[in-house]
Parts: C-alpha cells; sequence; structure tokens
C-alpha cells in the first residue's frame, strides 16, 4: 500500500540538459536535506541546519497550491493521518528552490517524503550526472505524459529508504489533471511497517 504525501511527483526527457545547471550542487543539497527522512524530527533539524528558511507559500504560488492539493487529497480518507514537516526556501548556487517534508500514517504504516522543487528549471538534469552522483543506474524511468520523464532508484537515497526520484516537467507541458507542477522535482521517500 502505498501512503506517499502526494504531492504529485512529474517528470521529463534528459535529452537536452541545461549546460549550465549547478547539478551538482543541487544534488547535494538534495541529499544533505533528505537523507534524514525516515525520522520527521532529524529531517527538520537536518533541513534547517543546512540553511533552509520555513517558508510560507502564498495561495498563488505553485508551491502553495501543490500543498493545497495534497491537503484535499489527504482529507477524503479519515483512516489517514496527515504529518506535516514543513515547507522551506534555500537559494543554491543561484537556484530558487523549495523543499517540502511531509508524510501520512494509516494504522501501522507511515510513509515520509522529501520534496525538492526548481519550478523555474527549464530543462532536465543530465541522467549521466545523475547516475554518477547516486553511483548507480535508475531502476526504472518513465516517460507518463508529453513533456514528462521520471527516473525512480530502489531502494533510494541511502538503505531503508524506498525510492528516490529525479523527475522534470516542461514549462508549457499539459499536466493531466492540470497540476501546478514544472521544472525539476527531486523526491526522497521512506515507507515504515510498525512491528517490522
Amino acid at each position: 500500500m502505498m501512503l506517499s504525501f502526494v504531492l504529485p511527483v512529474l517528470a521529463v526527457t534528459a535529452s537536452n540538459p541545461m549546460p549550465d545547471y549547478p547539478a551538482q550542487k543541487v544534488l547535494d543539497a538534495f541529499a544533505t536535506a533528505c537523507s534524514g527522512i525516515e525520522d520527521m524530527a532529524v529531517a527538520q533539524a537536518s533541513v534547517k541546519a543546512a540553511g533552509w528558511e520555513e517558508y510560507v507559500p502564498s495561495d498563488d504560488d505553485p508551491l502553495g497550491k501543490l500543498i493545497a492539493i495534497g491537503k484535499q487529497i489527504m482529507a477524503v480518507d479519515d483512516e489517514l493521518v496527515h504529518v506535516d514537516g514543513g515547507a522551506f526556501h534555500k537559494t543554491v548556487a543561484g537556484r530558487d528552490l523549495h523543499l517540502v517534508l511531509s508524510g501520512a500514517t494509516v494504522d501501522t504504516v507511515s510513509s515520509f517524503g522529501c520534496r525538492i522543487y526548481d519550478f523555474a528549471a527549464t530543462e532536465p538534469l543530465s541522467i549521466e550526472i545523475a547516475k554518477d552522483w547516486a553511483v548507480r543506474d535508475p531502476t526504472d524511468s518513465s516517460i507518463p505524459f508529453k513533456g514528462a520523464t521520471k527516473y525512480v532508484w530502489n531502494p533510494g537515497m541511502k538503505p531503508g529508504h524506498m525510492e528516490m526520484e529525479i523527475s522534470f516537467v516542461e514549462q508549457d507541458a499539459e499536466v493531466p489533471g492540470n497540476f501546478p507542477v514544472r521544472g525539476l522535482v527531486l523526491t526522497a521517500q521512506v515507507l515504515e511497517i510498525e512491528g517490522l
């Protein structure tokens, strides 16, 4: 049962990566901020220690829209208990990045996620850079719709993490459901079952 809290993670082809994009610095920021996601208190402390500032998005901001959609999805199921870790902002090598920590619990099953968004990215990361950084090939890749691709590593960023994703959505892509996701999305996710 997949409970990932559902700021939808969508993606795009890596055929023309941005030549000047600071991929290594953005990926390193992702690793530092999202490596402790299995414990929300540790994740929050890691994010703050890495210099991310708490961020309150407006209703018109893409992050605000995504958070609102996630909360609507969560509200449909009374058994889901939402775990809010917070929204944060940081400029990394000139890139305006946003980060969301969140999760959900049902009975004895919990899912926690850490997502970094570069909403202004106009090209995907080079998959070669991503593979070198992850020190392995992705276990899956897909093109969920025109203008979108997603690379998935399972297990995720480190042992015990369920998944890691590097995704991209073209700025002019027609996204199913009209989700306000454009640009680059980096995701770390953990699934925990109490007693296991």
